[in-house]
Order: C-alpha cells, then sequence, then structure tokens
C-alpha cells in the first residue's frame, strides 16, 4: 500500500516530490533588518560625532562673547565748589550793585535821593557828546571873558577847577578830559553855554535825558553838582552808568587816567582805582559838604562758561560821611567801599585748571562672560587749559560706551567708555574710562560648555 504524504508534501502545494535542503528549512528568504539597521546608526553616530566636532571646534576656536560694561557715574560733576562771597556794604549812604551776568548784587536804600557832587559830570559829558559827536579831538572852543569869570566863580567858591585863559583854545577832547578827570567845575559850565547857549538851557536838556534813561527820581540843578538841589538816587545812576558805557567814546573818556591839556601841563584822573583794582572801567568820583563822598564806579572781568564772555559790574555810592567831615576821607571811604564791592563780586567766579579736577567718581566694572572682571578709572582726555567759572557750577556727566571690544583683549588701560561734562549746553571736557586689568582668557572647558 502505498505510503502516506509527509507534512512536508502537503505544504508543497503541488505535490512535486521536490526535496528540500535540511539547512533552509524553517528560515525566511528575505535579508534580516539589522543587517542595513547598523549601518545606518553608525552613520548617524558618526554624523553626531562631526558634528559635535564641529561645535566644539566653532566654541573653541571662535571669538568669546564681548564683555559687559557696569558703569556707574554721578550725575554731575562741582567744577567750583563753594558759595558765592557776601558783597560788603558802605557803613553809610546808600548803595547799588548790578552785574550783567546776575543782575542786583547787593544795595542799601539805593532809592533814597541824596546830593551826588560831580558824578552829575557823567551826565553832562553824556549831553554833550549827543549835540557835538566826538570825532578825533574834536571841534576847537577858544575861551572867552565869561570861561575866565566861571574859574573865578569856582575858585571864590572852593570847588574843583582848571586855569583858563581868555583866548586859550581846548579842543573838544581837552574840554571833556577837563571835566571828567580833575573834575573841573568851570569846564562844565563852559560847556553848558557852548552847547545850549546858557546854563539854564543845558540843565533843562540834563534833566530830559534822565527822563529819557528812566532816572524817575533824579533833578539836575546844575551842569557841575555843585549844587546840593543836584539828586540823585544809587539806582538811578546805575542807569546812568550803563548809558555812560554803552558810549564807547565816554567810556573811553572816563578810562583815561591822565591827559595834556594845552597849556602843556597834565591833568590825573581822580579816580585811583584806575589804577588799583584789576579790570577797572572807571567812571565818576564826587564829593561835596552837601553830598559827602559819593562814587559811581564800574569794573569788567571774564564770563563764566555757558554766559556771556565779560561780566560787567556797575554801582554807585551816595552819602558816605566821616565825623569830621573831611572830604577827602569820605571820598576815600566811597572809593574803598566800591573796589571791596567789586572784588567780592568778582571772586564769584573762579578759574579753573581742568586738568587739575578731580575725575568723576566710578562705580561698576567691566566683565567677561566667563566671570573676571576689571575696575574702572577715569582720566582727563580733553578740554581747554582752563575756564572761567561761576562759584556753585557743577558739570553735567553723561558717558557714550566703546563698541566692539573683544574680552579677551582688555588689558590695563584699555578704553571703554568716555564721559562727557556740560554747562549749559556747551561742552567743558571729556574724561576717558579706562580699565585698570585684563579679563584674562575663558578656559576650554568653559569654551565647550558655553
Amino acid at each position: 500500500m502505498p505510503a502516506a504524504p509527509s507534512a512536508d508534501d502537503s505544504r508543497g502545494g503541488s505535490g512535486s516530490g521536490v526535496s528540500r535542503d535540511p539547512r533552509h528549512v524553517g528560515r525566511d528568504p528575505t535579508p534580516p533588518r539589522r543587517q542595513w539597521l547598523l549601518p545606518s546608526i553608525f552613520s548617524m553616530m558618526a554624523a553626531l560625532v562631526l558634528a559635535a566636532g564641529a561645535v566644539a571646534g566653532v566654541r573653541v576656536l571662535g571669538p568669546p562673547p564681548p564683555p559687559r560694561l557696569e558703569l556707574g557715574l554721578p550725575v554731575t560733576l562741582a567744577v567750583a565748589p563753594g558759595p558765592a562771597p557776601t558783597i560788603p556794604l558802605p557803613a553809610t549812604g546808600s548803595f547799588d550793585l548790578v552785574s550783567t551776568d546776575q543782575g542786583q548784587l547787593a544795595a542799601v536804600t539805593s532809592t533814597s535821593v541824596l546830593p551826588i557832587g560831580s558824578i552829575a559830570k557823567v551826565m553832562t559829558a553824556l549831553t554833550v557828546l549827543q549835540r557835538y559827536p566826538l570825532t578825533g579831538a574834536g571841534p576847537t572852543y577858544t575861551i572867552t571873558g565869561q570861561d575866565v569869570d566861571f574859574y573865578d566863580q569856582v575858585v571864590a567858591e572852593d570847588g574843583s577847577s582848571l586855569p583858563v585863559v581868555s583866548g586859550e583854545q581846548f579842543t573838544e577832547r581837552q574840554l571833556l578830559l577837563a571835566l571828567l578827570l580833575p573834575s573841573a567845575n568851570n569846564i562844565a559850565d563852559t560847556l553848558a553855554v557852548w552847547v545850549a547857549g546858557s546854563q539854564a538851557a543845558f540843565v533843562t536838556q540834563l534833566n530830559a535825558e534822565a527822563k529819557t534813561l528812566g532816572m524817575t527820581r533824579t533833578v539836575f540843578a546844575d551842569a557841575s553838582g555843585f549844587s546840593p538841589q543836584t539828586v540823585s538816587t544809587a539806582a538811578d545812576l546805575v542807569k546812568l552808568g550803563q548809558a555812560a558805557l554803552a558810549n564807547p567814546t565816554l567810556a573811553a573818556l572816563v578810562a583815561a587816567q591822565s591827559a595834556v591839556m594845552p597849556d602843556g601841563s597834565t591833568i590825573q584822573n581822580l579816580d585811583i582805582d584806575l589804577t588799583t583794582a584789576p579790570g577797572w572801567l572807571g567812571i565818576k568820583t564826587g564829593s561835596t559838604s552837601q553830598a559827602g563822598g559819593c562814587f559811581l564806579f564800574a569794573a569788567d572781568h571774564p564770563g563764566p562758561v555757558g554766559g556771556s564772555p565779560e561780566v560787567t559790574v556797575v554801582g554807585a555810592v551816595l552819602g558816605v560821611v566821616t565825623p569830621d567831615g573831611d572830604l577827602d576821607e569820605e571820598l576815600g571811604g566811597a572809593m574803598s567801599a566800591a573796589a571791596a564791592a567789586v572784588k567780592a563780586a568778582f571772586d564769584a567766579y573762579r578759574t579753573v585748571e581742568l586738568g587739575t579736577l578731580t575725575p568723576p567718581a566710578l562705580s561698576g566694572a567691566l566683565r567677561s562672560a566667563w566671570g573676571t572682571s576689571a575696575r574702572l578709572q577715569a582720566t582727563f582726555e580733553s578740554g581747554p587749559s582752563s575756564l572761567e567759572f561761576r562759584v556753585g557750577a557743577t558739570l553735567r556727566l553723561s558717558a557714550t560706551l566703546v563698541t566692539g571690544l573683544v574680552a579677551s583683549t582688555v588689558g590695563a588701560g584699555t578704553v571703554v567708555a568716555h564721559v562727557t561734562g556740560r554747562i549749559g549746553g556747551t561742552t567743558v571736557a571729556t574724561w576717558k574710562v579706562s580699565a585698570t586689568g585684563d579679563l584674562g582668557q575663558p578656559s576650554w572647558q568653559w569654551l565647550l560648555t558655553h
């Protein structure tokens, strides 16, 4: 009987009876997955290693991050510390002092109406110059018999005078200098008649000019100021002084220390402060037994940074008296009071050597990304050698940082910022901010991890 088919024969499908190799029994003819998966894994790992190496190379070989500047800067820097000096005041009389920089600086009963003595001659000169503007020496005037009479009268009154002779010729400039320097009363009368035809008409012109200048409490009774009825106030006279300085011709005349007269004699300015006080500009002394010591004065000084190039003070002292009524002492007291006031006014300004200023106080540091740091210091960089400041002045400070710094190349002295000091919109000085040490180099471990 025939044999039964085997299990293999039954799976053969066709019953062909073809025999199979026992080594292939139970194995899938498709290639295993690991045969292609393992090479892919190895390739990915190699790529990751290469990428990691590239990243590490970039970190190790590339530039480190820039340093970080932590700069603490004060808002201001004092350049002329301290309070402004107090203006000393005369012990007697009235006083007013005005500055082109700060307005009224000091005053004592400045609106009290008092006799002004020969200060009146400033208005006389101003009025003459309006009638006869001075060019060169000006026109020539010949002394008359009336002028000789004026001289004789002044001598009899024991007033200040200049001798004249009938027929003598004066230029306008000489007449004005004789009026202002030795304060000749008779020359005031001569000028009054020459300009207006009579003393009364000239006095009318003086009072009209006073109103024009806003001298509301001023009255002129004569051209010389010898009359005690010629009165004004310290505040009004400051206006007259400002008008005198605004007239370049008159400003030059009152500042003259001496002049030569037609007879060859030399006259001297009674204002001795012209030779002793720095920046003194004049203007006019005055003294009578009724007026006491009087002085209209002015001086200038270099202006502070942020202000006008020049500071001018104009002041007036009236009614300085002494117990014994000595006119020389009273005039000397008025002049001393004026000089002391001007000195104090100008002591409110200080010349500062910018290079010697204490640099701005800094806080903070320059820091690297890897944890090192360097302290900061400021040193003077640029600015004028010296400048004039008002006492109490401060600079406003601002900082500009230097860009493009490389932390690993920072060393002692590397400039990391610039500080600018300004006042009133004017740049005064700059300081450079430098590192005091280096930041070193980052470690390779830090570079790999950052």
